[in-house]
């Protein structure tokens, strides 16, 4: 199977499409070009559309397979011709592009997998990113308390 995104005229992702192989290959091997007739043929539009790769994340297939347009598209989001590259929509102003990955990174990084834990790994926090004060925050999954990411200590603390 192959999949596909329709882009509008400033490249933006309208649409994702699941195209059988056969109908989009060409002496066994899937062709853009050919997915793209076929799919404005059952749609009977005009559109254009750019075969991507589910299985990308940041320029590496999560499943060992060669990396192809650095990410999968995704609806909002855009195709970067010049960098051939599929881009999801900013999702918060402070954020800015990673060139190497093609996605959207904080001006904190992240809390890593191994700090989304806590009372001895049997809880995880359920983080998401404050814009307004530039900061991770969390809240507790068993008592929903709301905590502040340190990227110095590498911790999560109460937030008073």
């Amino acid at each position: 199977m192959a999949n596909f995104a329709e882009i509008d005229s400033n490249n933006v992702v309208l649409n994702t499409e699941v195209v059988d192989d056969a109908n989009c290959s060409v002496n066994g091997v899937v062709n853009e070009a050919e997915g793209q007739q076929f799919l404005n043929n059952i749609h009977n539009k005009n559109s254009t559309w750019k075969l991507f790769d589910i299985n990308m994340v940041g320029n590496i297939h999560i499943k060992g397979g060669t990396p192809f347009r650095k990410n999968a598209a995704s609806i909002g989001g855009i195709y970067d011709s010049t960098r051939d590259a599929f881009i999801a929509a900013k999702p918060f102003n402070s954020w800015s592009l990673d060139e190497n990955t093609c996605l959207w990174k904080a001006p904190v990084e992240e809390p890593s997998y191994e700090n989304q834990f806590y009372n001895n790994g049997t809880d995880k926090y359920l983080i998401y990113w404050d814009e307004d004060n530039s900061r991770w925050l969390a809240t507790g999954s068993s008592d929903q308390q709301t905590y502040v990411w340190n990227p110095d200590t590498q911790a999560f603390s109460l937030l008073t």
